[in-house]
């Protein structure tokens, strides 16, 4: 028995220090390679393969490798201090990129690609515009249900061009960082639900009523309420809300965040709706609380005032 334990760990360690040499080689292509050939040529290099590379990237390597041992833990020898250092440094240089070129990757054209390639995938020999391919494409995406929409081949071959693979990549970089410099104490996996599927609803319809009551039309674009229900319930297929005021928006998000929900899914709702309206983490906690600055404007402390009475006297009864 006890040689076949000590032939298994050794098994273990050799395949822990391969992912970490591979994790590196992976961190160096997708740093040298691919983003800085994005930015350097202006996005230009942006386009369907390399979306499909970045989600094959995130999918099938970063969110299933292990460098963490099951058996008997060796992280202090050396030759493993030599192959995580290195890790570490691509992973940094990888966060450091993210960070100086944030702004880029935010702006690059996903939706443009995605109906680009519906158009060309789906709508062949139609000469449509803009507008009617958008209006095609969210016929067909909204009448499927999200957990069940990120399954079709629908998906597979169209949808997910949408997503921002950039942050979501970038996210994994500073977990893996932060986690070689802990020296793996303290470990809990990476959530893998980077597609934020889920089963429970965040926050009940009173609560939705009240906020399309009071801010439908001024916040943001005037939609329906059960169009809002979807949405700030991470329901929805399509995104419907067209921000009018970011700032008051992030206030919204913020107390919704911290007076509404438990801590152990309030940063699985932020990170999903941050996604819903294409913004960074980064920027939104740089501005959230804006509208309470001492340099805000007139319209900004009047809303600030009005939603901390709308949750003071409304919306924390409801759900209490």
């Amino acid at each position: 028995m006890k040689n076949m334990e000590e032939e298994n760990e050794t098994v273990n360690v050799n395949n822990i220090d391969g992912s970490i040499v591979m994790l590196t080689c992976i961190y160096n292509d997708l740093n040298n390679l691919h983003w800085k050939k994005e930015i350097n040529s202006n996005g230009d290099s942006f386009d369907y393969d390399s979306q499909d590379i970045y989600r094959h990237v995130l999918e099938q390597i970063l969110l299933r490798f292990e460098i963490v041992e099951k058996i008997s833990p060796e992280t202090d020898k050396e030759e493993r201090k030599v192959l995580l250092k290195d890790l570490k440094i691509a992973t940094e240089k990888n966060i450091k990129l993210y960070i100086k070129y944030s702004d880029f990757f935010e702006e690059l054209p996903r939706e443009k690609l995605r109906l680009d390639e519906f158009n060309k995938q789906k709508l062949p020999e139609n000469n449509y515009t803009e507008q009617e391919v958008q209006a095609r494409l969210d016929q067909i995406i909204e009448l499927t249900d999200r957990e069940k929409f990120f399954r079709t081949s629908f998906y597979n071959t169209v949808g997910f061009l949408i997503n921002n693979y950039h942050e979501d990549m970038y996210h994994i970089s500073v977990w893996i960082k932060n986690l070689i410099e802990a020296n793996f104490k303290g470990y809990k996996p990476y959530d893998s639900n980077y597609l934020k599927i889920h089963k429970q609803s965040f926050f009940n319809m009173g609560v939705v009523h009240h906020i399309h009551k009071e801010y439908n039309g001024i916040i943001f674009e005037k939609i329906t309420e059960i169009e809002l229900y979807n949405t700030l319930n991470l329901k929805n297929t399509i995104s419907y809300l067209k921000i009018k005021d970011k700032r008051m928006i992030f206030y919204l998000f913020y107390k919704m965040q911290n007076d509404l929900l438990n801590t152990e899914v309030s940063e699985q709702w932020l990170d999903g709706i941050l996604n819903e309206i294409n913004t960074t983490k980064k920027y939104y906690n740089s501005q959230y609380k804006a509208v309470v600055w001492e340099d805000r404007s007139e319209k900004q402390k009047e809303f600030a005032d009005s939603l901390d009475t709308l949750f003071k006297t409304i919306l924390v009864p409801l759900i209490s």
